[in-house]
């Protein structure tokens, strides 16, 4: 665009800005704005509800509680024979003697434990964060 078109697009533009008259918005344009955007705020609401219902948890419990209370009440135990299983080849086994004769530095049990102490803090932090964002 030369500087010819950019003059002649500015003396358009006030032309039209000259021949046009200021409008006002009507008296209560603003509580009209509000209101809609009240009405969009409350539809876009979301309604958190469980995947799983309460009364299905309920019948999950009574099914569980029912069949446990049969097989304590119902049947009858019978004796097991199960074989007497050795784990003596765990003794003998070169790699579990090397783990059993690991003793770690104090630093890394320093470090394991501020880890452990960072992560039991971390996690209410970030709960209440997201709890907060919602």
């Amino acid at each position: 665009m030369n500087e010819q078109e950019a003059k002649d697009l500015e003396q358009l533009a006030a032309k039209v800005m000259q021949k046009t008259t200021l409008e006002t918005p009507s008296f209560q344009f603003t509580d009209k704005v509000m209101a809609a955007i009240n009405v969009q705020e409350q539809a876009a609401a979301v309604c958190n509800r469980p995947l799983i219902p309460k009364y299905i948890w309920v019948a999950i419990a009574a099914i569980v509680i029912g069949f446990t209370a049969y097989i304590w009440f119902l049947v009858q135990p019978a004796p097991l024979d199960l074989p007497v299983l050795s784990f003596d080849f765990i003794k003998s086994n070169s790699i579990s003697k090397e783990v059993a004769a690991f003793t770690p530095s104090k630093i890394t049990v320093y470090a394991v434990l501020l880890l452990a102490l960072m992560l039991c803090v971390q996690i209410p932090v970030l709960k209440r964060y997201f709890d907060d964002r919602v």
